[in-house]
């Protein structure tokens, strides 16, 4: 009965009453196999890129030593190879996981698959990176994908390029430079500096800082604009430009040297519009002379509807109502 072979390192397994007097060659030979797919290290020379249809061998051949079978394998050339270099792991059921490096020049990427190829089932190796691959030994269908897709550590001290999701906890020491878009559900900065400025402490820096942006409410003790813009509104230089803003809201006081109102509401009275909303302002106070009532108003008779305070006018009288539902005038006369 001839010897079989395991179907991941290829081990070749002696059958019963065969090789007598020579079994040791085999055995020995099967120890030196072993010992290369636990931690056998090994650099290939990649002399032909290869092609999807025309692929470079990475073998682990029954019984005998080949490259496929180590446990870290990198991947060097003499020269740029003009392509991405392009291996398939054999046989194509052989279940393994292998520690890639990719040292190709000519920023070559390295694709390795295992079945038949498909771009779905394949893995590219950037030029220069490592990575733990999984070839899951599916035959014609089989699928390499890396091992620490979703990596959970305690500690990672490392350059970090790439993308990061989920929980950051802990302290990062170092610079954080995003190209792209980073969103933060919560920040809190408890010391440290943003473009130069420091910010999170008890007594934190003035500084200027090119873009402020936030999509809720923003809370500032104190805000000092010597210029820029509000909504394409030039403001905080000596020319200010005139614009429109479709909310300004204020918790404390602020100083407005000229509001023109065309229209809108304060305290959700209608103001600055040719039909002014009636309203209660708790105080009015004019920097002029005068106070200009445009509509004239005669109460019915003393006892006619009116609010304590409420002043009016017709050509005859001034009337004031001085209770509710009470109104007292004076006459007008003419004067030279």
């Amino acid at each position: 009965m001839p010897s079989t072979y395991t179907t991941n390192l290829g081990i070749e397994k002696i059958a019963t009453g065969e090789q007598s007097g020579t079994w040791g060659g085999t055995t020995n030979t099967n120890f030196d196999l072993i010992d290369s797919a636990i931690d056998g290290v090994i650099s290939i020379n990649v002399s032909s890129a290869g092609s999807s249809g025309s692929p470079n061998s990475l073998p682990i051949t029954d019984g005998a030593v080949s490259n496929g079978r180590n446990k870290f394998i990198e991947f060097s050339d003499g020269g740029d190879l003009g392509a991405n270099a392009y291996f398939q792991l054999t046989p194509n059921n052989a279940e393994k996981v292998v520690h890639i490096r990719n040292s190709l020049s000519g920023s070559r990427s390295l694709i390795l698959f295992q079945g038949t190829y498909n771009a779905s089932n394949d893995f590219e190796v950037p030029a220069g990176k490592d990575v733990v691959l999984k070839f899951d030994g599916g035959g014609a269908s089989a699928t390499v994908t890396q091992v620490f897709a979703d990596l959970l550590a305690t500690n990672v001290t490392a350059p970090l390029t790439g993308n990061v999701t989920g929980n950051l906890t802990g302290n990062v020491t170092g610079n954080i430079t995003s190209s792209g878009a980073s969103s933060f559900t919560n920040a809190t900065i408890t010391g440290g500096s943003v473009n130069g400025t420091q910010v999170g402490t008890s007594t934190p820096a003035a500084g200027a800082f090119t873009t402020l942006s936030a999509t809720g409410t923003a809370t500032l003790s104190t805000v000092d604009i010597a210029a820029g813009e509000i909504d394409g509104t030039n403001i905080g230089a000596n020319t200010p430009a005139t614009g429109a803003f479709s909310t300004l809201s204020s918790t404390g006081t602020a100083t407005l040297a000229t509001v023109d109102i065309n229209a809108g509401a304060i305290d959700g009275t209608n103001i600055g519009a040719s039909t002014p909303g009636t309203g209660v302002f708790s105080a009015l106070t004019t920097s002029g002379d005068s106070v200009t009532i445009q509509t004239t108003q005669t109460p019915a008779s003393a006892s006619a509807t009116g609010t304590a305070g409420e002043i009016a006018w017709d050509a005859d009288y001034i009337y004031v109502c001085v209770a509710s539902n009470t109104w007292k005038r004076v006459a007008i006369d003419t004067w030279s």
